[in-house]
């Protein structure tokens, strides 16, 4: 009794404290720092570096694919809890919870190691380890995008001092910090500092091997070059060899021939499981080296040799986009390969949905382009004379006729796959009337019957008309001088067909006022949206400009001409002094670009409101009243005192109402097209679109 109440863990004697130490020590605690241990070789081992992209400072935690290494890590809780639960009074206890917060992490429970970390940080004997507490929280923040809280702790930590295992991970939690902000001039600064205090190793070589990354990126090919040497010299991993090799190559200075180092690469057979790679790096030299068509060779090799490997293809797609998109400007190309590199990267990559919003607005771009350019055939065509017209769409006919019947030759040996599965044959109206002509062509127009190749009917005449198909066919003699001449009945038929076609064009072309009116608006709504891409999404400042000024020529009084007014006068050096900022504020001064241009962003207040809520009531009355021009003179003077009111779309319905009464079209058209785009989260908007659609 005497033994066991001198061994409590609730006593402070020699003997309890040396018993519970003991055990602390070489028992749960041991077993627990192994079980650690293990479920980081296992992370490591099942997590597949990306050397394509930047290194992360830690390896991404993935809770879903934790398998082997989550059964260690709950038996490292378990056994770190025990000492808290049966050794409460051993020097080891902090070291304990230090562990379980560990182990959290690692598990992907961040707000579970939080707590962890709090309280330990609340009752840790010693400064060391709420040191210790605090830079593991810092992580677990980091991990979970709460930059707020991981700032203030860096902060306090700054102040703190710190030992040497310490210093290690702070330095390493505040690279991860930065990195997950995208800072990288921070994320090298804390990196260069923690490779000074690091052992040699396979993580030391991959944080060279991620500094180089980071420098090559910044344009500091010189320090890259010397992380990668670094990596060499470690003797780490071949991936790492591999990929550190690579990287010297594609930091070499242009002037000498990395052809040949790479040809020495492709020819090694250790590499011939890693030639996309290889190509891959070849393709960005390349581009480098401003060789646009090279690149793409090199990157649809990359494609060719990536087999399973869907990440690597995906960003080869990729990059084929972007010399398509950024060095040709051939926005249709760039856009099947953005949609091929979306269906091919894997789901959880990060920037997918960046190549998924550029893929978007590409084809957006194309849609629009290809309306434009249709609209404005049909409109050239319907120009001309009746003679010539049906002698221009015989030629387009047969041009095109030409194009469809030879095999289509691609310029490039590697096509990105269709992304939809392809019709039922019979479904497909263009494949069976396509496949109906081919027939016609290699056969004749001949009836549905059976036996129709029998080889006798060779000499047969093939109904060609209605009145034809009602005779009975018979094979007729015919003398040596009545041979009809070889190709007659494909000939006769291809001018049916070529007549045929023409007659469907002819159907298409804007002939009547009405017909040509809504080509206009087609074409109209078409080249607004052109050049809006152009400013908004291309970031193009020359060719939006360009776009915007050759709209206002060509489509004079158009219900976009206020909107494109204002993205010219904010092009300009004085957004509010020139040319365009002036006809703005001229003749359309009471849309909301007009008031925009005038006022800029104003802060509404409260007493503000008060004043648009009367201006509101009194114009209200005046128009109940029926007061037209007084109420629609003190909504424009509302309007445009008080921009940014909760009244102000109240206060631009009632305006719309005013115009209507009083029968100014012109200005009624623009009010209610510049409500509708002015006021998208409106309550009043079905109202507005109700109105334009009667108006339309």
């Amino acid at each position: 009794m005497l033994i066991c109440s001198a061994c409590s863990q609730f006593s402070n004697g020699l003997t309890s404290r040396s018993w519970h130490n003991l055990n602390s020590r070489f028992n749960a605690l041991l077993i627990a720092r192994e079980d650690i241990e293990v479920a980081q070789e296992f992370t490591k081992r099942k997590f597949a570096e990306n050397y394509e992209d930047v290194l992360p400072v830690f390896r991404p935690i993935d809770s879903t694919s934790l398998d082997t290494a989550k059964y260690y890590l709950v038996d490292a809780i378990k056994k770190a809890s025990l000492i808290a639960e049966k050794h409460s009074n051993s020097k080891y206890l902090d070291e304990a919870y230090l562990l379980i917060g560990e182990a959290r992490i690692y598990k992907g429970e961040f707000e579970n190691a939080i707590e962890t970390y709090k309280y330990l940080n609340t009752v840790a004997a010693s400064e060391e380890k709420k040191t210790a507490a605090m830079t593991g929280m810092l992580r677990a923040y980091t991990e979970l995008g709460d930059f707020k809280n991981a700032d203030q702790l860096s902060n306090l930590l700054k102040n703190r001092p710190l030992d040497k295992a310490n210093l290690a991970a702070y330095l390493l939690n505040m690279a991860y910090y930065h990195q997950m902000k995208g800072e990288d001039a921070f994320t090298i600064a804390f990196l260069e500092e923690a490779l000074k205090r690091m052992k040699k190793g396979d993580e030391r070589a991959r944080y060279h091997y991620l500094l180089g990354q980071l420098y090559q990126n910044l344009g500091e090919t010189l320090v890259a070059r010397q992380h990668y040497k670094a990596v060499l010299k470690s003797k780490p991993n071949y991936d790492l060899i591999f990929h550190s090799n690579l990287g010297l190559m594609s930091t070499e200075s242009l002037a000498h021939n990395t052809d040949l180092q790479f040809s020495k690469m492709l020819e090694d057979r250790k590499n011939q499981d890693l030639l996309h790679k290889i190509y891959y790096k070849m393709g960005e030299t390349a581009r480098r080296k401003k060789d646009s068509n090279g690149a793409i060779n090199y990157f649809g090799q990359s494609v060719a040799y990536s087999g399973a490997d869907k990440f690597n293809k995906g960003l080869a797609y990729s990059a084929i986009a972007d010399v398509y998109l950024e060095d040709f400007l051939n926005y249709e190309k760039a856009a099947a390969y953005y949609d091929s590199t979306v269906i091919t990267l894997p789901k959880d990559y990060v920037n997918k949905t960046d190549i998924l919003e550029k893929s978007m607005y590409l084809n957006e771009f194309i849609k629009y382009k290809k309306v434009y350019d249709l609209e404005d055939s049909l409109q050239r065509l319907a120009a001309l004379k009746p003679e010539v017209l049906d002698q221009k769409l015989e030629e387009i006919v047969k041009a095109k006729r030409k194009v469809d019947i030879q095999t289509p030759k691609d310029e490039q040996v590697y096509r990105p796959r269709p992304t939809l599965r392809p019709k039922w044959r019979l479904y497909d109206g263009r494949t069976l009337s396509l496949e109906k002509n081919e027939f016609v062509r290699l056969w004749g127009n001949r009836k549905l019957e059976d036996n129709w190749r029998r080889q006798e009917k060779s000499n047969t005449t093939f109904v060609f008309s209605e009145t034809e198909r009602k005779m009975v066919e018979q094979p007729i003699a015919l003398a040596p001088s009545a041979t009809p001449e070889p190709g007659l009945n494909q000939e006769l038929n291809e001018a049916k067909i070529i007549e045929e076609e023409v007659k469907e064009l002819k159907k298409r072309i804007p002939t009547t006022k009405i017909q040509q009116i809504a080509s206009r608006r087609k074409q109209e709504e078409a080249a607004f949206r052109i050049a809006k891409i152009y400013k908004q999404k291309f970031r193009d400042e020359k060719k939006a400009d360009e776009s915007f000024k050759q709209f206002l020529e060509q489509f004079p009084k158009s219900s976009y001409e206020p909107e494109v007014l204002y993205f010219l006068a904010l092009s300009q050096s004085n957004p509010l002094q020139n040319q365009y900022a002036q006809r703005l504020l001229k003749e359309y001064p009471m849309t909301s670009f007009g008031r925009q241009m005038r006022k800029g962003s104003v802060v509404m207040t409260q007493d503000r409101e008060v004043a648009a809520q009367r201006i509101y009531q009194t114009a209200y009355n005046l128009y109940e009243s029926g007061k037209m021009e007084e109420a629609l003179k003190t909504l424009e003077e509302g309007m445009n005192e008080y921009v940014g009111s909760h009244l102000e779309d109240k206060m631009a319905l009632l305006r719309i109402y005013a115009l209507a009464k009083l029968g100014a079209k012109d200005e009624y058209q623009i009010a209610l097209t510049d409500f509708v785009r002015s006021y998208p989260s409106s309550e009043l908007l079905n109202k507005a679109r109700e109105m334009l659609a009667v108006l339309n």
